[in-house]
C-alpha cells in the first residue's frame, strides 16, 4: 500500500478504537518499553507529546516513568511551519502550550538541545512495515529530523497497530527506524 493508502486506513482504525482498547493498548506499549528498554545509565530521550485527540500512541506514562529516572534527559520538540523542528530540554516545570496542530509543545524560549546529544528518539507514527519503515502525518519533520541524528541514535517507533508487509512508495528520504513497539510484541531490526 502506498503512505497515502495507509494514512486514510490508519487513520479510521484509530477513530473506531474504543476508550478502553485505546487505553489497553497504550498500556501495553508501556510495559513493553519499560521492560524492554531499561535505563542503566545517563542518556538522552526525546519524546513527543502524544495527542489523544488524534489517538496517537501515547508517550504520557513513558514520560512519567522516564521523569523518575535521575539519569535520563527528555527532549521533547516543537515544529514550525517550514518543516523544521527544535528540540527543548523537558522537565515537570516546562512551560508549554498549544500548536497551531492543536499539540501541546513545549515555547520556544524553553533550552534547547543540540541534535547530536540525542541517545534514543521515540517515534510517531501512523503505520509501519516489515522492512521498519514508517508513515506519518506526511510533513516529514521527523524524517528530516531523523536523518540529523547520530548514527548510533537509537529510534523506536510506537504503533498501536501490528505493521503492513510493505509500503510500496518508500523513498530515499524515510528513515528506517531501529525498533517498533506494538501492544503485542516489539520489532528489532
Amino acid at each position: 500500500m502506498t503512505k497515502a493508502e495507509l494514512r486514510r486506513e490508519y487513520r479510521t482504525k484509530r477513530k473506531a478504537l474504543t476508550h478502553q482498547e485505546y487505553a489497553q493498548r497504550n498500556e501495553q506499549i508501556f510495559t513493553h518499553f519499560q521492560q524492554h528498554f531499561p535505563v542503566t545509565q545517563p542518556i538522552t530521550v526525546h519524546c513527543y507529546l502524544s495527542s489523544e485527540e488524534k489517538r496517537e500512541a501515547s508517550t504520557d506514562m513513558i514520560i512519567t516513568y522516564l521523569l523518575a529516572q535521575p539519569q535520563v534527559r527528555i527532549v521533547t520538540p516543537r515544529s514550525y511551519a517550514n518543516g523544521i523542528l527544535t528540540h527543548h530540554l523537558f522537565t515537570r516545570d516546562t512551560d508549554l502550550e498549544i500548536s497551531q496542530w492543536n499539540i501541546q509543545e513545549p515555547l520556544a524560549s524553553e533550552p534547547l538541545v543540540p541534535v547530536e546529544e540525542l541517545d534514543w528518539v521515540l517515534v510517531p507514527l501512523l503505520a509501519f512495515d516489515l522492512s521498519s519503515y514508517r508513515v506519518g502525518y506526511g510533513g516529514g519533520y521527523y524524517d528530516r529530523f531523523l536523518g540529523q541524528c547520530r548514527s548510533n541514535t537509537i529510534k523506536i517507533g510506537l504503533s498501536l497497530e501490528p505493521p503492513v508487509s510493505q509500503i510500496t512508495d518508500v523513498d530515499q528520504y524515510d528513515i528506517p527506524l531501529d525498533y517498533i513497539i506494538t501492544p503485542a510484541q516489539i520489532f528489532s531490526y
